[in-house]
């Protein structure tokens, strides 16, 4: 009789726990809910968090696209940033290097909220896969470029964020949730990056899932002709979660940041989100 109970509590555990591994499994790549929203900002001692004006974001992404002109009319050349509002960055990026020289950057959204600092080690291109912007371990990770392959001042003909697609939200958490709901790119889209010399603007013009490949190991986009083939081959895309802004195409001498995460649904795969520097 012992024996027989022994035998029933046994089955129950272990289909109690067979149960909590497969929800444990659909939770964590996504079957059972896409993150929308993000947990608050980590605080951190080391240095203090900025504060954006939502106003000023605004304004600053605030780009004017001209409307077509007869191609045979002469136009006067616009000087770069000449449209733009005065802006201070709200970043203080002499803290912040105190507290860790090898932040790069900050990177601003406002859909959906992102606002967080960029890593780039001097060394090791896994170290931020799982330490947070003071190198303190921590399961999510920071956002990060590879030093293999990005310079620090995002001067590269493409750039590669990488971070992970958190089920909290967090990181790249709600990227694809958000950026796959309907009307979204009824506006245009930017993404803001903060460096110690000036402030970039990116317009987003694709979002796609992707196989895992190494986009910067298998791409040389300084070699003649590679950068528009690949971008020929982005906009060639067609599915679920894809979504391309012909408009905002870029071309070769143009400055491509790409933010790479976990594609819901499958750990395997990545959720990719391209845009162009326009300011």
């Amino acid at each position: 009789m012992k024996r027989r109970i022994a035998w029933i509590v046994a089955s129950v555990v272990m289909f109690a726990a067979s149960i909590g591994l497969i929800l444990y499994y659909l939770w964590g790549n996504g079957y059972l809910w896409k993150a929308k929203t993000a947990p608050p900002p980590p605080t951190y001692e080391e240095f203090t968090y900025p504060s954006f004006d939502e106003s000023e974001m605004a304004e600053l992404t605030k780009i004017t696209t001209a409307a077509p002109t007869d191609p045979d009319t002469p136009t006067e050349p616009t000087e770069p940033g000449k449209d733009l509002p005065h802006f201070e960055s709200p970043v203080n990026f002499d803290e912040l290097q105190q507290s860790n020289p090898e932040i790069i950057g900050w990177i601003y959204m406002s859909k959906p909220e992102i606002s967080l600092p960029i890593l780039r080690s001097f060394t090791d291109d896994t170290w931020y896969l799982y330490r947070d912007a003071v190198g303190n371990y921590k399961r999510e990770g920071s956002l990060f470029v590879e030093h293999e392959f990005n310079t620090f001042d995002f001067s590269d003909p493409v750039t590669v964020i990488y971070g992970h697609r958190m089920s909290s939200g967090s990181m790249f958490g709600t990227l694809q949730a958000t950026l796959s709901e309907d009307g979204y790119f009824d506006e245009d889209r930017y993404i803001v990056i903060f460096t110690p010399n000036e402030t970039k603007i990116y317009q987003i013009f694709a979002t796609l899932p992707s196989d895992s490949s190494h986009i910067l190991y298998y791409n040389d986009f300084n070699a003649d002709g590679v950068f528009d083939e690949y971008f020929d081959a982005v906009f060639a895309q067609t599915g679920v979660d894809v979504h391309l802004v012909p408009e905002a195409k870029p071309s070769n001498g143009d400055h491509v940041l790409v933010l790479s995460s976990c594609l819901w649904g499958d750990r395997s795969r990545r959720f990719l989100v391209f845009a162009k520097e326009v300011q």
